[in-house]
């Protein structure tokens, strides 16, 4: 999948923010660009963002991370988050996993 292909696929998603590029298994590969403000609510999965482009901070449980092109964020399932101040090129792979509620951390 590449940066283009997805981008494209973006653009021509229902709400234009996000697509699934990939599924398999549990496993689902999307690509998440936000315009002007994040509106996401908590996910059942587990996620990784890898940003593609762009810069910002990401809101995760209260937690303030910025981050920048090539960076990869772990937000767990359930947990509270949002992308906060990003630029207007900010673009993320985001990679969703395992079961509802997350895995076990044992």
């Amino acid at each position: 999948m590449t940066v283009q292909n997805a981008l494209q696929r973006v653009r021509d998603s229902a709400d234009g923010l996000y697509a699934v590029l990939l599924e398999s298994g549990s496993m689902e590969l999307g690509y998440y660009k936000p315009v002007g403000k994040d509106e996401q609510t908590p996910h059942e999965q587990d996620e990784i963002y890898i940003v593609q482009s762009g810069h910002g901070t990401l809101i995760r449980d209260g937690e303030e991370v910025p981050f920048a092109p090539g960076d990869a964020l772990f937000v767990a399932a359930g947990a509270e988050h949002r992308f906060v101040d990003f630029s207007d090129d900010f673009g993320c792979w985001v990679i969703f996993w395992g079961p509802p509620g997350g895995e076990s951390q044992a």
